[in-house]
């Protein structure tokens, strides 16, 4: 067994061998409403999506969809519920730093700081539409069925990074 496994283990079931260890609760439940870093879960309110809250530079956090069914855990002695799993979801954002990857409605969101994947690549796709291309005749441009291509493909992007 790894130690993620015994540490799971000892998490859900409560240290027998030491008195001064709390007991980990976990509870079934449907997701009411997501607001912010928080849900309501039938009658818990303020449940955290992520089980530490600390001021980080990274985080993974998952949005359930509303009307899922999200397992949620509680040490106890603590009145803070958090997230433990969920059966559907609805959005996901993992940041490091200053970069975020989110997916949500389909589509993904690839960003480092001001700069996005999305950006890039209709950029990319734009100054392809323009291009004057040097030849040994004199200056040419790009087949109407290359820019075909490049405004397939910029459509392409768009339908899927947002």
């Amino acid at each position: 067994m790894s130690e993620f496994d015994e540490l799971f283990k000892l998490a859900v079931n409560g240290s027998r061998n030491n008195k001064r260890k709390g007991k980990f609760t976990l509870t079934v439940g449907t997701v009411k409403a997501v607001e912010g870093d928080t849900c309501t879960v039938d009658n818990y309110e303020d449940v955290r999506l992520n089980a530490i809250i600390e001021d980080t530079n990274s985080q993974f956090t998952v949005y359930p969809k509303l009307g899922s069914k999200v397992i949620i855990g509680r040490l106890e002695n603590e009145d803070n519920a958090f997230v433990v799993g969920v059966s559907e979801i609805e959005k996901l954002i993992i940041k490091i730093d200053n970069q975020v990857f989110e997916m949500k409605d389909g589509k993904f969101t690839i960003k480092s700081g001001n700069i996005s994947l999305k950006s890039i690549l209709n950029d990319g796709f734009d100054q392809l539409g323009k291009a004057i291309i040097m030849t040994p005749s004199g200056p040419g441009k790009f087949s109407a069925a290359d820019k075909l291509v490049f405004a397939d493909l910029k459509d392409k992007t768009n339908q899927l990074l947002s």
